[in-house]
C-alpha cells in the first residue's frame, strides 16, 4: 500500500477531529454538577459569563472568572488532563499572535532588549489580559457544549426564543457531518486500496476535485435520507427534549447565584483604577 499524502493525511487529520467531538455527549451523560443543571440555565449563565470575561479589564478578575470556570469543568466529571488539554491550545496561539505587544505597548521599562527594545509593564499587563480573556471565554463555550446533550441544547435555544432557522441550520449540520465523515472515510480508503506506490503532486489534485465532486453528489443523495429518517423518527421542525419544562429550585438556584457572582466580578472590575 503507498504512503498516504499529505492532502490525504490533512483529511484524515479533519476526519479525526470530528470523530472526537462524540467524546462530548460521552461527557454530558455523566453525573456532574453541570450535567445536573437544566439547559437553559446553563445558556443564560455560561452566555452572560462569556460576557463579562470578554469586557473585564483587568487581569485579577479575569484570573477569579477562570478559576471559577475551571472548577465548574472539575465538578463536572472533567478530568484535570482533559481540562488542560482543552484549555491550552487556542490560549497558546494568541500568545503567539500578542507577544509583539511585549515591546509595542509604551510603559515602564521591565526588560531591556538588544536594539534599544524593552519589555514594558503595560504590555506584559495587555498579553495576560488578553490571554485570560480568551481562556475564560473558551472555557465557558467548553463548559456549555461539553456538559450538555446536542438535542437538549438545541431545544434550549428554542426555549429562549433563538429563531427556528438558526436552530435548524445547527441540527442539521451536526447530524450531516458525521455522515459526510464516514463518506470521506470509505473514498480515503478505496483510494489507498488501489494505490502500489506515491502519486505525483498533479495526479494528487486531479483525485482531489473529482473526490469532490463524489462527495458533493453523495452529499445531497444523503440529506434526503437523513431528513427523510429525521420525519420517520417524528421531527417536525421543532426540537425536543424529554426533560421536564419547569425548573427546579436547584437550577433557580444556580441562576441567580451564577448571575449574581458573574455581575459582581463586573461591578469589581469597573470600580478598579
Amino acid at each position: 500500500m503507498a504512503r498516504r499524502s499529505f492532502v490525504e493525511k490533512t483529511l484524515e487529520s479533519l476526519a479525526g477531529t470530528l470523530e472526537r467531538s462524540l467524546y462530548a455527549e460521552d461527557i454530558a451523560r455523566r453525573p456532574g454538577l453541570l450535567q445536573r443543571l437544566d439547559p437553559r440555565v446553563k445558556v443564560v449563565v455560561l452566555a452572560f459569563a462569556l460576557l463579562v470575561a470578554a469586557s473585564l479589564r483587568t487581569w485579577p478578575t479575569q484570573l477569579v472568572l477562570l478559576a471559577i470556570l475551571v472548577g465548574l469543568l472539575l465538578a463536572s466529571r472533567l478530568s484535570p488532563a482533559t481540562v488542560a488539554r482543552l484549555l491550552f491550545g487556542l490560549p497558546l496561539f494568541s500568545l503567539l499572535v500578542s507577544v509583539p505587544a511585549l515591546v509595542l505597548v509604551p510603559g515602564p521599562p521591565l526588560v531591556y532588549l538588544p536594539f534599544g527594545l524593552a519589555i514594558t509593564s503595560h504590555g506584559v499587563s495587555s498579553v495576560v489580559t488578553l490571554l485570560l480573556r480568551v481562556t475564560s471565554s473558551l472555557a465557558a463555550a467548553l463548559a456549555l457544549v461539553l456538559t450538555t446533550r446536542w438535542t437538549d441544547l438545541l431545544a434550549a435555544f428554542r426555549a429562549l426564543r433563538i429563531p427556528l432557522l438558526f436552530v435548524l441550520v445547527l441540527a442539521m449540520a451536526y447530524r450531516y457531518v458525521f455522515v459526510l465523515l464516514e463518506l470521506l472515510q470509505d473514498l480515503l480508503l478505496a483510494r489507498r486500496s488501489r494505490s502500489l506506490a506515491a502519486s505525483r503532486d498533479g495526479e494528487q489534485r486531479r483525485w482531489l476535485v473529482s473526490a469532490l465532486g463524489v462527495l458533493f453528489q453523495r452529499s445531497l443523495r444523503t440529506s434526503e435520507q437523513v431528513y427523510l429518517a429525521m420525519t420517520a423518527r417524528g421531527f417536525r421542525g421543532e426540537p425536543r427534549s424529554l426533560r421536564p419544562r419547569a425548573l427546579a429550585d436547584a437550577d433557580w438556584l444556580a441562576l441567580s447565584f451564577g448571575s449574581a457572582v458573574c455581575a459582581a466580578l463586573w461591578l469589581i472590575d469597573l470600580a478598579r483604577p
